[in-house]
């Protein structure tokens, strides 16, 4: 009879004793695991906070180049006879995000006075985005043409 009882205890006793011993091996395996999973958070939470920096840094070097920008076409203005206020004033209006967005007007085939026509009549109607991008697309393509016609361009063909 003990033994009957012992034998009902036992099988009464074992699924409570492996539930037991189950609970607690993950306990032992779940260190490592969350061991590696707080490393993985914390080397996530360090991309983000060197990506914010990044951002930042690329957004105050942004800044600092506009403002090399701006001072350029101020110097450009001033040497094309306007006064340094004014043309502080309209070098300030632009903004590279805004003029790549949009509509350049084509200066193929025009002479420097049809181009100087068009820089006034964008000052004159104070649409000074449009003006400095004239300016500076009749600057690239002066220097465009400068390239193609220097004698070290030409004699640097390969052929």
């Amino acid at each position: 009879m003990k033994s009957l009882v012992f034998a009902l205890a036992f099988v009464l006793a074992a699924p409570a004793a492996i539930a037991q011993q189950n609970s607690q091996q993950p306990t032992q395996h779940s260190k490592p695991v969350q061991s590696f999973q707080d490393l993985r958070a914390r080397e996530s939470q360090s991309r983000v906070k060197s990506m914010t920096r990044a951002q930042q840094q690329g957004y105050l070097d942004s800044l600092a180049d506009l403002e090399t920008l701006r001072g350029k076409l101020a110097d450009a203005w001033t040497q094309m006879g306007m006064s340094p206020a004014g043309a502080k004033r309209v070098a300030d209006a632009y903004d590279p995000d805004l003029a790549a967005r949009s509509h350049h007007t084509s200066l193929r085939g025009k002479s420097d006075q049809e181009i100087a026509r068009l820089m006034q009549d964008a000052l004159k109607e104070k649409k000074y985005l449009k003006a400095n991008q004239l300016l500076i697309d009749y600057q690239r393509q002066k220097l465009a043409l400068s390239e193609l016609s220097s004698p070290q361009t030409r004699g640097n063909s390969g052929l």
